[in-house]
């Protein structure tokens, strides 16, 4: 790939250098253009006094590299083309090309160097002064390295001028007092993949969330030196799924080199990742992120890791886990745990460990919530206070208040049985529960829960239980007065 630059330093005479007719419309004096360049931009050397055009040619671009210079006001003038000589730095007193009483003259550009036209007329004479830039750029190969973690892509690009480093640039010579110059270069580069690399990961860690398929370096003169090595090698994290990268390189003109797209890369990162299912009212299990509740909390574990072929589960029951102490509860090798685990009140983390045997790669992960932080399991203790009882119903079968039952919202927590019996003022036992609370319907005011009904007046209940942390309430019983009415 050739890219041609034409860079045109103009020492100010008394007639004005117009680059172009798209930058300059002034016909009235003498110029010198480059018609079929991509690019023009100016600038200034302020300590000589002169100006720095720049014409860029880019690869596609079929039209004549050429200069062009034109006499003022279209008058008939001499144009005297002379060479910058590089070995003797100067420049030639023989013209190589002489165009004798004309308005303009064309010379064709055949190599890099710099250039010189003298304008004379009767009245005038004007010098122009030029340099051309070859410049090539292009992308060879993209090799790449990668372990469990990371993966690193680099393209092997070279240019004729330099090594893509951070002190890039364009060096020619000032041709007033072959004094050196420089024009500051960069590159952009471009990286670019069609597959989503990251495709399936549920939870993706915060720190990747700025990564994208997209990925951009950039190398300039004001890069520091440590970063010189660095401006075509973009790092990932190793990707979850094959895929093609490609590259392109864009310098400081606009000018895109052809994008080299790379051989499919094979996958290699590797994700611990699994749902909590808990069941519903209906008892069926589905996917959960409020990993909380009162006992016996149940679960299932469900794997969503990405390229495992080696699973280790394991409970723990301790919040702090230490991993020199007996902590395990239960272990599991299997892909999915489909038996149903059972969680008395407590805290307890959940952990995946996966391994892909073929790379050898290893990755876990705790359980995560909505947010994909760490998330034990946490179980409520068993709590029971008489002010979960009301002290008063009216069982008259108008729809409220018809039962005694537990206030809604303040039921017992995480209670395994409960031992439930009311009385009458003199002790005479007229309704009795044993059983699971969460199975208790209340007492609906008969004798015995299913005979006469009783009448209204003072009743006293009497309860005590036990909770799934082992915590036993029979010991101390609680009592309270309870107000029967049955009205008119």
């Amino acid at each position: 790939m050739r890219n041609i630059y034409s860079c045109f330093v103009m020492k100010k005479l008394k007639y004005i250098l117009v680059i172009s007719a798209v930058l300059f419309n002034c016909a009235a004096y003498a110029q010198i253009v480059n018609p079929g360049a991509n690019y023009a931009t100016v600038t200034y050397n302020p300590d000589v006094n002169d100006s720095t055009f720049i014409f860029a040619y880019f690869s596609s671009n079929t039209n004549p590299m050429t200069l062009k210079a034109k006499s003022p006001d279209d008058n008939p003038a001499d144009f005297n083309w002379h060479y910058f000589d590089n070995l003797t730095q100067t420049i030639d007193t023989v013209p190589f090309r002489i165009d004798l009483n004309t308005t303009e003259s064309i010379v064709t550009l055949f190599s890099e160097g710099g250039y010189m036209v003298v304008i004379q007329t009767p009245e005038i004479a004007d010098t122009f002064r030029a340099w051309v830039f070859y410049d090539i750029i292009a992308i060879d190969s993209v090799s790449y390295t990668q372990n469990c973690e990371y993966l690193q892509l680099t393209a092997h690009a070279f240019s004729n001028r330099n090594n893509f480093s951070a002190y890039d640039y364009f060096d020619f010579c000032d041709l007033n007092n072959v004094r050196a110059r420089y024009i500051g270069n960069s590159y952009t580069v471009e990286w670019d993949t069609e597959t989503n690399i990251y495709e399936g990961l549920p939870n993706v860690p915060q720190s990747w969330k700025r990564r994208s398929n997209s990925m951009f370096t950039r190398i300039s003169s004001a890069n520091e030196p440590s970063e010189a090595d660095r401006p075509l090698v973009p790092g990932l994290s190793a990707p979850f799924r094959e895929a093609r990268y490609s590259v392109k390189i864009t310098n400081i003109f606009g000018n895109v080199t052809a994008e080299y797209k790379t051989a499919p890369i094979p996958a290699m990162g590797l994700y611990a990742a699994f749902d909590v299912l808990v069941p519903d009212d209906y008892g069926v299990f589905a996917p959960a992120t409020d990993l909380s509740g009162e006992a016996l909390w149940r679960m299932k574990l469900e794997n969503k890791s990405i390229n495992a072929d080696k699973f280790e589960w394991t409970g723990w029951n301790d919040q702090t886990v230490n991993f020199l102490q007996n902590d395990t509860l239960w272990r599991y090798y299997t892909e999915h745990i489909t038996d149903e685990i059972s969680y008395k009140p407590g805290k307890y983390p959940v952990k995946l460990t996966v391994e892909n045997t073929r790379t050898g790669c290893r990755h876990s992960s705790y359980a995560l919530d909505a947010g994909g932080k760490r998330k034990d399991i946490d179980v409520a203790k068993s709590v029971f206070s008489p002010e979960s009882l009301p002290n008063a119903f009216t069982p008259n079968g108008d729809g409220n208040n018809d039962f005694f039952i537990f206030v809604k919202g303040q039921e017992p927590v995480s209670m395994r049985t409960m031992d439930l019996k009311i009385v009458t003022r003199n002790s005479t036992l007229v309704y009795k529960y044993k059983g699971d609370v969460s199975t208790w319907e209340g007492w609906n005011g008969k004798m015995n829960g299913n005979g006469s009904d009783c009448s209204s007046g003072v009743y006293y209940y009497i309860i005590s239980g036990e909770g799934w942390d082992d915590k036993s309430y029979s010991g101390k019983s609680y009592s309270g007065v309870l107000h029967l009415f049955r009205g008119n």
